[in-house]
């Protein structure tokens, strides 16, 4: 993805999007695939650091140092999407994705902000 695109809210914004659709779809084919332990984990790590990365990508661009709070609201998203699937799907509530949601937009959201290229301001750049 050129640099540019990133400079834009839409790649963000899409991301968050595909992230609410794929944590409401019905799971039910997908249970039949041989079980790989915490794949899902894994799954939401990469969902929500990618989330994080794009926030942060964008809004460092913009100026605006972000991470702390990127990283808190990819967390409630994260979060609330877990409370929507417990009420509003056949999919359960579970703390472990919370976690792994947690982790993924940290790194994502540190990954956003050193990759920038106003994430360095201020710092040596020897």
């Amino acid at each position: 993805m050129p640099v540019k695109l990133l400079n834009s809210p839409w790649p963000a914004l899409l991301w968050t999007l595909l992230i609410f659709v794929l944590l409401t779809m019905d799971t039910g084919s997908v249970e039949k695939i041989p079980a790989i332990p915490n794949l899902d984990k894994l799954v939401h790590a990469f969902l929500f650091g990618i989330l994080a990365f794009l926030w942060v990508f964008f809004l460092d661009n913009r100026g605006i140092s972000a991470w702390l709070p990127v990283f808190l609201l990819a967390t409630l998203y994260g979060a609330g999407m877990e409370f929507y699937q417990e009420n509003f799907t056949s999919r359960e509530f579970e703390w472990n994705d919370i976690c792994a949601d947690a982790l993924g937009a940290l790194a994502g959201a540190w990954a956003g902000k050193r990759i920038s290229p106003y994430g360095n301001r201020g710092r040596n750049q020897n």
